[in-house]
């Protein structure tokens, strides 16, 4: 009953669904046809009404026109200007929308309007003056051919638009019959579907009573089952119960499991057996004997035969001595089973099977990982150690040599702080593969920490061959690296320690370590073997490192000023500043060493601000049109807000920010990041001028003189040196110039020493010089007699 009174009102629902869709499908029909009438007007409207719009506008400026002609009185310039602007608003009407289409569609149409936007262009050259009869005659002749083509083009507009809009009405109508085929359509399938909801209602009913029917003959037998069954069922109940729980206990247990009786026949196994040999239940039923499950162990691969054998061999004693042992079988897959024997009462046995796998791996691990690199997996500080210890004992016996080797990266804190710590790993995973790669097999290869590793080359019969692998070892790592879709450049330092006759491994490791400084100190990406004079370089290194930190920079530092003279007007237009060091007890320490170690250290950026400072202040005593120059530190950038400092600076010395001149380097440009581009901005935006100081030495790259924009570019001394002699120095020279004086930037050469170097750079286009040609570093109270001196010689010149 429920389901017909179902049935019925899906049939009611889905027949309003039907009426609703027709009314819908009507209406929507006589929206169309509205839609069709008032498309048709506005179309009609908008291509002839601006045809005729046109034409009139055209006739109305005539009329203007002749009347200024005929009638000054009546009509004033003002009239036939405001005429004018009308008609070329209306012109401008022809080249929009569905005109474009009506002019393009007839060649005569599109000659009419090109000729009135002529005559309209050539009236626009004199319309400020058509109050001039000529003007206004002309005006007259240049539009008179127009007055019957206009006629026409607005009749064929009007024609354009009805054969325009019965084609669209034709269109409109077709739509229209489809649409309305498409909902009566519709409806007819609504109309069958109810038909046949009505013939499946009356199938349904059919066959619920024949299921009736059957459901109780069913119901019946199903009695009369259940009585047969219910005697059965309650005497295996217990039995299955407790089999169930047995069989559930010994399949999730966590070990196999083997029972065997007093005849070594198997009379209990579980899953985990099955699991951990390969093995099918068939070749685990019961009655199976030992001999006979470790033959098919080893049919399903888990065993070697003879492992197998000594197994058997093994249990078998246990069995005949009636006691309890474990042992341990390596399968041929890695894994490691633990078997746990122990005898039964009455005879028999039992043995369980432990899969100690990873319990040996983790172990292994542990003890792996106290003795390696977690990062490169090359041997630790520790097992490098006891490495290089039997190396040396193996050597000595033999009467060769072994050599140390500490290798570190060049530029390597560079690269992780710009390209982040992933990049760095990547790098140091595959620094250790070439070095791996370079050495022999009988070598030992170690990292320490961080980019430092050390190779153990034993077995030696000359240190020459220690250069030997030096060298392939520095070419390897000096080979570009792709690391996570970077290119990274870096490069490799070498110290090598040869072993004595009676060789220490701490001494060794020692010696190395001190031989690796003095390579980086030598200029990197060399090897130096180690000499006992290194080690007191490197207390002096120390020295001055520590005496630098806590040195009184007013007492001990000065700065000292190198001109720098404009090639077109011999005039000195900077005062490049140096700084110097005293020391109290050293005396003077080169600037090329005491730089190096503020740059490690981070003392550059005190000592980068306190120059800055004397810069400042020594500029007030220097005429007007001299600017100083002062050098930047990357480290300043790194560490310090050096636009914050240099804008302080400069306002507590009341300092005119356009004199000073900030002078950077290229190892700066290689961390090509968004702060170092905000900084340059930033600083130009102070009002100082930013230089590019030693251009062409290190990382070179013309394209560094586009991405930043410098006001000076200073080319290196290393170029002018052989200028004379060397004719791609100087197309190199030639070559910055003419793409600085391109970017407009100012070229300054450095280290002029001679009159032939300052001919050529002359003539190549230079804008400025510096060296020893023109002056030494000076001090800043021997700056006015210079200046005096220079301009005594110039005007002498």
């Amino acid at each position: 009953m429920r389901r017909r009174t179902a049935s019925r009102v899906v049939q009611m629902v889905l027949s309003i669904g039907m009426i609703a869709l027709a009314i819908a499908a009507l209406y929507i029909s006589v929206l169309v046809f509205q839609r069709q009438e008032a498309l048709t007007q506005i179309f009609r409207y908008n291509i002839a009404y601006s045809a005729s719009q046109g034409m009139n506008e055209l006739l109305r400026f005539r009329q203007r026109l002749t009347a200024i002609l005929v009638e000054p009185s009546q009509a004033s310039k003002q009239d036939v200007e405001l005429r004018y602007q009308i008609l070329v608003s209306r012109l401008s009407l022809f080249e929009q929308g569905e005109f474009v289409n009506f002019v393009s569609a007839m060649p005569e149409n599109q000659q009419t309007v090109d000729e009135l936007a002529n005559a309209v262009d050539q009236i626009s050259r004199f319309i400020g003056r058509i109050d001039d009869p000529a003007n206004a005659q002309r005006a007259l002749q240049l539009t008179a051919p127009l007055e019957s083509k206009m006629v026409a083009l607005a009749s064929k507009a009007n024609e354009y638009g009805a054969t325009a809009q019965a084609k669209d009405q034709g269109e409109l109508l077709r739509l229209h019959w489809i649409f309305s085929a498409l909902a009566l359509s519709l409806v007819v399938t609504g109309f069958v579907f109810i038909a046949m909801l009505r013939w499946q209602h009356r199938l349904q009913i059919s066959v619920q009573q024949r299921l009736k029917a059957t459901n109780e003959d069913l119901l019946r037998t199903s009695a009369e089952l259940s009585e047969s069954a219910a005697a059965a069922r309650r005497a295996n109940e217990e039995l299955i119960t407790q089999n169930l729980l047995f069989n559930t206990a010994l399949n999730n247990m966590s070990h196999g499991l083997c029972m065997f009786d007093a005849e070594d026949r198997l009379i209990v196994s579980n899953q985990k057996m099955e699991s951990i040999y390969g093995l099918t239940q068939e070749q685990l039923r019961l009655g199976t004997s030992l001999n006979t499950l470790i033959d098919h162990m080893v049919d399903a691969g888990a065993s070697a035969e003879d492992e197998a054998e000594q197994l058997a061999h093994l249990q078998s004693r246990l069995i005949e001595q009636g006691r309890s042992d474990t042992l341990t079988q390596e399968l041929r897959d890695g894994r490691t089973i633990l078997i746990s024997h122990q005898p039964m009462r009455g005879g028999g046995w039992v043995a369980t099977y432990e899969d100690i796998t990873e319990r040996h791996k983790a172990q292994a691990q542990v003890a792996y990982m106290a003795r390696h690199d977690t990062l490169t997996d090359l041997p630790n500080r520790m097992m490098m150690r006891e490495q290089l210890e039997e190396i040396l004992a193996g050597s000595t016996e033999r009467g060769l040599y072994t050599a140390v080797m500490c290798v570190d990266l060049d530029n390597f804190k560079s690269i992780n702080d710009t390209l982040g710590h992933p990049v760095g790993d990547g790098l140091l995973r595959a620094v250790a593969g070439r070095i791996r790669n370079t050495v022999r097999e009988t070598d030992a290869v170690a990292r320490l920490g961080g980019d430092e590793f050390v190779v153990v080359q034993g077995n030696i019969e000359k240190p020459e061959q220690a250069s030997s692998l030096a060298k392939r070892l520095i070419e390897a790592l000096d080979e570009p690296y792709i690391i996570e879709g970077h290119q990274v450049l870096t490069g490799a330092s070498v110290g090598i320690a040869v072993a004595s006759l009676e060789p220490e491994a701490d001494d060794l490791l020692m010696q190395a370590d001190v031989a690796l400084y003095q390579a980086k100190g030598d200029g990197r990406g060399i090897f130096r073997f180690y000499e006992p004079g290194m080690n007191k370089r490197l207390q002096r290194r120390r020295t001055l490192e520590a005496e630098l930190r806590s040195a009184n920079l007013d007492e001990q530092f000065h700065v000292v000023f190198q001109p720098i003279i404009g090639l077109g007007s011999n005039q000195v237009t900077t005062f490049e500043a140096l700084l110097r060091w005293t020391h109290p007890v050293h005396g003077p320490i080169p600037p090329d060493e005491f730089i190096r170690i503020a740059e490690e250290t981070g003392a550059i950026v005190q000592l980068g601000e306190w120059v800055l400072r004397q810069v400042c202040l020594e500029m007030k005593s220097l005429p007007d049109g001299i600017n100083i120059a002062a050098n930047l530190s990357p480290m300043q950038f790194k560490r310090d807000d050096i636009v914050e400092t240099v804008a302080r600076v400069l306002v507590e010395t009341d300092t005119p920010a356009n004199r000073l001149e900030l002078e950077i380097t290229e190892t700066l440009l290689l961390e090509d990041n968004r702060k170092l581009h905000a900084d340059l901005r930033r600083l130009r935006q102070l009002g100082t001028r930013i230089s590019l100081d030693d251009f062409g030495t290190g990382y070179s790259s013309l394209s560094y003189l586009q991405k930043f924009a410098f006001d000076k570019v200073k080319i290196d001394r290393l170029f002018i040196k052989e200028i004379t002699k060397s004719a791609d120095q100087a197309a190199i020279v030639q070559t910055i110039v003419n793409l600085a004086f391109t970017l407009g930037m100012t070229t300054v050469v450095e280290g002029v020493e001679m009159e032939e170097q300052l001919r050529i750079i002359r003539a190549m286009g230079c804008d400025e010089a510096q060296g020893n040609l023109f002056s030494k570093p000076i001090l800043a109270k021997e700056i006015p007699a210079f200046l005096d001196e220079h301009k005594r010689r110039r005007y002498a010149a």
